[in-house]
């Protein structure tokens, strides 16, 4: 299965440390824009200070981003970003990059921001799974 991840997606894999995010996002194929490098460094003290792994966290860091798939803004095309940014203006405008992504690649996008969710689909953009989704579908 073909997702583009949110940060929320990310950052809860990052604090949670399980393995079982590795295991989903190996299951998958992840993409995410590179406006997550912006994100993860604004919340890196946050998202370290919250992780239940402290010594091994950029080793799980690392093997989580191994398996996850970085789209360049460049990479997308201007169409797609307008949708985006049209989508997304009165919702939350920072989520417009995953948004768009997930309009270029054609796939959904995984998500568990209620507001976010709740606005696209108002909208009539439905391509969106959430985490007890994703479970559903690899657990069978």
């Amino acid at each position: 299965m073909k997702i583009v991840a949110d940060s929320n997606i990310l950052f809860s894999a990052l604090i949670s440390g399980k393995g079982l995010w590795i295991d989903i996002f190996r299951s998958s194929e992840i993409y995410v824009p590179d406006f997550i490098f912006i994100e993860l460094s604004k919340y890196e003290e946050r998202i370290i200070r919250r992780t239940t792994l402290k010594e091994d966290f950029s080793v799980f860091a690392k093997e989580l981003f191994s398996v996850i798939t970085v789209v360049p803004r460049l990479a997308i095309c201007e169409e797609s970003q307008r949708k985006a940014i049209g989508l997304c203006s009165d919702i939350d405008p920072k989520d417009s990059p995953y948004v768009a992504l997930s309009i270029e690649l054609f796939i959904p996008l995984w998500s568990n921001d209620k507001k976010l969710m709740q606005g696209l689909i108002r909208k009539g953009y439905k391509r969106i799974i959430t985490t007890e989704e994703i479970f559903g579908l690899i657990m069978k």
